[in-house]
């Protein structure tokens, strides 16, 4: 453990091998430093692959465009005050990746059940006012 350019500490993660301020990293009580071994970035990657089925190089692919595929918002979006990742929007059916979605968006989509004729008809509703 080392110092970081702001005084605070740092740490090695054990996947991408990066030195890392301890903010970056989960609280593991039961650790000898206090942190998990792993950063965050990391472990949401494993997660994501692990979850959807993804290879490395999908996972960096689809991570390449970190914001919102319908309305463009950015990677964090404050929701009642706390920060949400983009979701990984993907077909309940297939199980098939589609993208990343901010909150709304994907919430949205939910609604609408993925109905693209209810999502058509709600546009023309709106574009009617």
């Amino acid at each position: 453990m080392g110092k970081g350019v702001y005084g605070g500490k740092t740490l090695r993660c054990k996947k991408c091998d990066e030195d890392k301020s301890t903010d970056e990293f989960h609280v593991r009580l039961k650790s000898t430093t206090g942190y998990r071994r792993s950063c965050k970035a990391c472990l949401r990657k494993q997660k994501v692959m692990r979850v959807y089925g993804l290879s490395s190089q999908e996972y960096d692919t689809l991570y390449s465009k970190v914001e919102c595929y319908i309305c463009g918002s950015k990677e964090y979006i404050g929701v009642y005050g706390k920060v949400k990742e983009l979701s990984v929007d993907h077909c309940h059916t297939t199980g098939k990746v589609r993208g990343l979605l901010c909150q709304s968006c994907n919430v949205g989509l939910g609604a609408f059940k993925d109905n693209p004729a209810s999502l058509r008809k709600a546009a023309s509703y709106l574009e009617g006012l």
